[in-house]
């Protein structure tokens, strides 16, 4: 009986802070970081100032905490889409269709930690900078790794893996960035045609339409954190 008490009472605690992380989410994601104070939070999660300091020690832990979560997530998509690439060689466009479709959805049902990831941690501190950078650094590597494999076996036509790398993790941030910024309905995952298109032609590879992503839309993500699709 004890232990099902002790496990009721942990989940009343992760409740309580997957609430004050959604709430902090949408504030630092309307506001910026800059512009948040722990108050606005408060207001937002309708908590008092003993429940926030109880989970996080200032605002700035909080806003890495939901960094690296929106990090985490995204390189679980991503691992999905490499691993097709490993197991499928022969169906490249099909693989390299699943990793923009999965990357575009997951940056759209969680637009608010988006924003943290692609904007509000620009330039935040050096500190910070670095460890975004470094992050940035990861994911291309995890591209560059199968590209290589890929070119060796001259599945793709590439001058070099890790500026491709580069070059194809650097087109989809810039697409989630201008979507982001622009003040518009339009869903991320309307400009995965044009974008897929413009990474496989960027390969060397040929498509067609049935390689596009009809067949991965919608897809559940797999690994999906709490953070559930609303608009901001």
């Amino acid at each position: 009986m004890a232990y099902r008490t002790s496990q009721k009472i942990q989940e009343m605690k992760d409740a309580k802070k997957q609430h004050i992380e959604e709430s902090a989410a949408k504030v630092f994601a309307e506001k910026g970081y800059y512009q948040t104070k722990v108050a606005d939070i408060l207001e937002r999660a309708d908590i008092s100032t003993g429940s926030f300091y109880f989970y996080f020690n200032n605002k700035e832990e909080l806003f890495e905490s939901l960094y690296d979560e929106m990090i985490q997530t995204y390189l679980s998509v991503l691992q999905d889409a490499i691993d097709t690439m490993k197991d499928n060689a022969d169906s490249i466009a099909e693989s390299i269709t699943k990793a923009v479709s999965l990357s575009l959805q997951t940056f759209q049902t969680k637009k608010e930690l988006a924003r943290i990831m692609l904007i509000s941690s620009v330039g935040l501190s050096a500190e910070f900078e670095k460890k975004r950078i470094a992050d940035h650094q990861k994911i291309s590597l995890v591209f560059e790794e199968i590209f290589r494999g890929l070119l060796q076996k001259e599945v793709i036509r590439v001058p070099d893996a890790k500026v491709a790398a580069v070059l194809f993790a650097g087109s989809i941030y810039s697409v989630i960035t201008h979507w982001l910024q622009e003040n518009t309905a339009i869903d991320l995952v309307e400009y995965s045609d044009p974008l897929i298109a413009y990474n496989l032609q960027a390969l060397g590879i040929q498509c067609n339409d049935s390689d596009l992503t009809a067949k991965y839309i919608p897809i559940e993500i797999k690994n999906a954190n709490h953070f559930h699709k609303e608009s901001i």
